[in-house]
């Protein structure tokens, strides 16, 4: 069956695809000489300076924000109507072209990009469809998690590679001064409390990842890297989550009344983190659900805070 994306692309009249697809190649075709990306489709040619830039996802949003780039479109958040609050203040009043599960092709068409950065694990179909209007960047999938490679793609695209790799640097560095803090063998978790119970974030992910990177080691139940998070654990289960600190994540109002009508309940305060008062509530729009430099950042300042009052 074929999405929605592939359908709109497919029903937007050739005049308007011709000439989009017209304007795609002329950009890709001044830029044919002097700069070129390898994308998970190849090497694209794109402009020396975008100056309409469309970003379809956070990572995509975040690295162009982080180095100075503000797109002229990009996708709501994941379950949101609005960009990712972390990046509010920087995105400014940019225009929505669809959400994290459906991009709108003529809401991009109507934005006028000369580039496209667009999602690791974009399809071919929603790819050529992009393409058409201008060059699209889709960054190869290395890995599970793998935000730097994607973040590091994306600012080639931009023509900023070296300062998003200062960033990631500095961001290495920030990790590696707060290891020094933390006592050996300090355990952590990342849970996303939902009304239907608490998921464990995959170890892969970035918040997990940059746990790993400040000194904690993960409980048993975080690692694995197949998928974002595990299956809702019961009360009962609880004990999958026993760490020295706990990073507990909330996407909305729902799940924040599950996380308080839980903290009610005798199996959650067993739990060490929650005896000890080291558990400590987080944006699930950074810890859960979003990447790259800013929300890096963001995270890092929560880890930070909690290694300087533990």
């Amino acid at each position: 069956m074929k999405t929605r994306t592939a359908l709109l692309a497919a029903a937007l009249p050739l005049a308007v695809l011709t000439a989009c697809g017209s304007a795609g190649a002329q950009s890709a075709g001044t830029a044919a000489g002097a700069r070129t990306v390898p994308t998970a489709f190849g090497a694209v040619a794109v402009p020396d300076a975008p100056a309409r830039v469309v970003a379809l996802g956070d990572t995509a949003l975040d690295t162009a924000l982080a180095v100075g780039v503000t797109p002229v479109g990009t996708l709501s958040s994941r379950g949101g109507t609005t960009v990712s609050a972390y990046l509010a203040g920087r995105a400014g009043d940019v225009a929505l072209v669809g959400t994290v599960a459906e991009t709108n092709v003529e809401a991009v068409v109507k934005a006028e990009p000369d580039l496209i950065l667009a999602a690791a694990g974009t399809g071919r179909a929603q790819y050529d469809a992009l393409s058409a209007i201008a060059p699209t960047v889709v960054p190869r999938v290395t890995a599970f998690g793998a935000w730097e490679s994607d973040s590091r793609t994306f600012g080639a695209a931009l023509g900023r590679e070296q300062e998003t790799q200062a960033l990631l640097t500095r961001l290495q560095e920030r990790a590696a001064a707060i290891r020094a803090r933390v006592p050996e063998g300090a355990t952590a978790a990342v849970v996303r409390w939902m009304p239907t119970g608490p998921l464990v974030m995959s170890g892969a992910l970035m918040a997990s990842r940059l746990l790993e990177q400040t000194g904690h080691e993960l409980v048993p139940a975080a690692r694995f890297a197949d998928k974002p998070h595990t299956d809702p654990l019961s009360l009962e289960n609880l004990g999958q989550i026993d760490a020295d600190v706990l990073f507990v994540a909330t996407l909305n109002e729902e799940g924040s009344k599950a996380l308080a009508q839980a903290q009610g309940q005798p199996a959650f305060a067993r739990l060490p983190a929650v005896r000890a008062g080291d558990v400590t509530a987080v944006d699930g729009g950074v810890w859960s659900s979003a990447a790259g430099p800013l929300a890096a950042a963001n995270v890092l300042d929560d880890i930070e805070r909690v290694r300087a009052t533990g």
